[in-house]
């Protein structure tokens, strides 16, 4: 992306911290031009940088970068570092901030927001639109979407290439979606989300009676209702309730090839990482996480604030909030050949201590 070029002294006072030099001479820049954000090896003089980590600090002594986000409490220790280093090139500005890497996902926001192509609002020739659809002015709507009777768009919204979006759905303000994305009916999203390529939101939940081993379906009626300021990752399915909504709660991110079933709920601020799978009727609580291709099972409740270690299994309730794993260490596989006769073996085992206890009781 060509970003556009912005004074540093213009974003210094749009976002505060202050500027200072790594050899303590006098900081007269605010004219410096930036062209963006680069890790601090590739950037160039007119690029910012940043120093999230300071165990990462020997990247600074070839940097080519004009600015560096660096947090003010480390700076001190920072300059005594660098300056008794004798081959250091300490070239650039250090913009002194409370959180670098919390400063460059809102710097990078911020430029985003200003540099990236913008349809014009409105309505593509080659989109259908049925004529009960309300779709605001100021919502744009690419080529080959489709758009269900009584749907409504709101402000600012941006549809692209193929999505669709059927009879009833709701779309909030100012939200976001990526092409080929899918909304089943009456399913709901909130403002300032986004939805990326491919997702799938309202689909059947996995219901099914049996009847004389053969299976019955049962018609998922719920929808997906999604809160504001959610994001959805590329090709992640959220599955719409059997009888009550499935509900994703407000801020909630979400990453790709993730499936969520029916009836589940999320609560505020939580984060899944990708190809996470939540059975059905689970409720997760607010501002948890849970790492990458871990499975949580159905009917399961998980308090806030909870933490879940990637390719774990939670196959009950959690009573309290931490930090929990269930993985297995990987091992030569013909030690994991052993381990598993040993654990195959534990119920044999258990069995025989126990009835050893017994005997010792009786003695």
């Amino acid at each position: 992306m060509n970003f556009v070029e912005t004074k540093l002294g213009d974003l210094v006072a749009i976002f505060g911290g202050r500027l200072a030099s790594f050899d303590g001479g006098a900081v007269l820049a605010p004219d410096v031009l930036l062209r963006g954000i680069l890790p601090l090896e590739k950037g160039d003089s007119n690029h910012l940088g940043f120093l999230a980590n300071p165990k990462f600090r020997d990247q600074l002594l070839g940097t080519e970068v004009g600015v560096v986000l660096v947090r003010e409490s480390q700076f001190h220790a920072l300059c005594e570092y660098l300056n008794s280093q004798q081959n250091a090139r300490i070239k650039p500005i250090a913009w002194l901030v409370s959180d670098p890497y919390l400063y460059y996902a809102k710097l990078q926001q911020w430029w985003v927001a200003r540099s990236e192509f913008k349809p014009a609002p409105g309505v593509h020739p080659r989109a259908v639109v049925d004529p009960t659809a309300t779709v605001s002015a100021t919502a744009s709507i690419a080529a080959n979407c489709v758009i269900g009777a009584h749907a409504r768009i709101g402000e600012g919204s941006r549809i692209e290439a193929g999505v669709v979006l059927g009879n009833h759905v709701e779309v909030g303000s100012f939200t976001r979606i990526y092409p080929n994305v899918t909304m089943y009916d009456e399913c709901m999203i909130g403002a300032h989300c986004i939805i990326h390529a491919g997702a799938v939101i309202g689909a059947d939940g996995f219901g099914f009676a049996n009847e004389k081993g053969t299976w019955v379906k049962i018609p998922q009626v719920g929808r997906v209702v999604v809160a504001d300021q959610v994001e959805i990752g590329a090709n992640t399915t959220i599955d719409r309730g059997a009888l009550d909504d499935t509900l994703i709660g407000f801020g909630v991110k979400l990453d790709n090839q993730i499936q969520i079933a029916h009836n589940v709920e999320i609560g505020e601020h939580s984060a899944m990482a990708g190809c996470v799978g939540i059975a059905g009727s689970t409720r997760i609580g607010a501002r948890c996480t849970v790492g990458g291709a871990a499975m949580v099972f159905g009917h399961l409740n998980i308090p806030d604030g909870t933490h879940v270690s990637g390719a774990s299994v939670v196959m009950s309730s959690i009573k309290e909030p931490g930090a929990y794993t269930g993985i297995f260490p990987l091992q030569e596989h013909k030690d994991w050949e052993k381990t598993a006769v040993t654990l195959k073996q534990l119920l044999k085992l258990r069995g025989e201590v126990r009835e050893l206890r017994n005997k010792l009781k009786k003695q």
